[in-house]
């Protein structure tokens, strides 16, 4: 029984030895293996780096060379078919989140940038200069600038900031190629202010309907000007007060803008055409 007792231990102690040295092999192995994988990690985010680079490349290079023979081969009448092809939206809504700032890559800091915000809010390659060149970008901005039809708020002063800012880099401010905006306007405004005013609504005062056209005059000679201004009210008497407060607000804004030789127009809910020439500034208005 003593005999088989110690060759009992001595196979359970053999036993052991053998499998902590197979662990201690893996895991020598594993070792080798991660670190194998972890050059290979390296070795694919350095190509993977580098295809990137070569593909860029590529596409701006035969992206250039398409641009170049549009821009050398075909009319301005023709390559502005193709510019409302690639540019051209039937709306296109400006809010303060247009001139919003952008993530820095590397700060991670939220900073203005004109490169990155063209990139964030128009990440095609044919709105980067890089890609079609000089010449043809600089006319597709214009033809953009002058077929789109720009959508304004109640926010003041951003009709003034957006015509005056060249966010393109294109070397002419959009007022000096903005052929049509439109303008909305709500008589009741739902804000944060209180909790009436969020809720239910407060009625917009004349100053802020008023700021809301800031800017307007800035627009070339023979601009189109739309503005929309929707009632909301429970029934028809509080309908025509809310209709006479905005007219008595905009009509003379409106009035000055068209002695200007703007375009301009004011529909009210979407099927009231107001007569600038004949409202009057009592609020009467008639439609057309």
């Amino acid at each position: 029984m003593i005999l088989n007792k110690e060759s009992n231990d001595h196979f359970l102690r053999d036993h052991a030895i053998k499998a902590h040295a197979s662990l201690y092999r893996k895991g020598i192995r594993a070792a080798q293996l991660q670190s194998e994988l972890d050059a290979l990690r390296e070795d694919i985010i350095s190509t993977s780096s580098a295809e990137r680079e070569a593909m860029k490349s590529l596409a701006q290079a035969e992206c250039a060379q398409l641009c170049k023979r549009i821009m050398s081969r075909l009319p301005r009448e023709l390559r502005d078919i193709i510019f409302q092809y690639l540019s051209w939206r039937p709306t296109e809504s400006i809010s303060r989140e247009y001139f919003r700032s952008t993530l820095d890559p590397e700060t991670k800091m939220h900073t203005y940038d004109t490169a990155r915000w063209r990139a964030t809010h128009y990440p095609e390659h044919f709105w980067d200069s890089e890609y079609v060149g000089n010449e043809f970008y600089t006319e597709m901005i214009e033809n953009y600038l002058r077929s789109s039809s720009f959508i304004f708020g109640t926010e003041d002063g951003l009709i003034e900031r957006f015509l005056e800012t060249d966010q393109f880099t294109i070397g002419l401010a959009p007022r000096e190629l903005v052929s049509k905006i439109e303008i909305h306007l709500n008589a009741m405004t739902f804000d944060r202010s209180s909790c009436i005013g969020y809720f239910f609504g407060c009625a917009t005062t004349p100053e802020r309907l008023q700021a809301a056209l800031d800017g307007m005059l800035g627009l070339k000679a023979g601009a189109s000007v739309c503005l929309h201004f929707t009632t909301q009210a429970k029934d028809e008497e509080h309908t025509a007060e809310q209709i006479r407060d905005g007219c008595g607000a905009l009509i003379p804004r409106l009035k000055q803008a068209k002695a200007a030789g703007l375009v301009v127009r004011m529909i009210i809910d979407r099927k009231v055409d107001v007569n600038l020439d004949e409202a009057c500034a009592g609020g009467q208005y008639i439609h057309t």
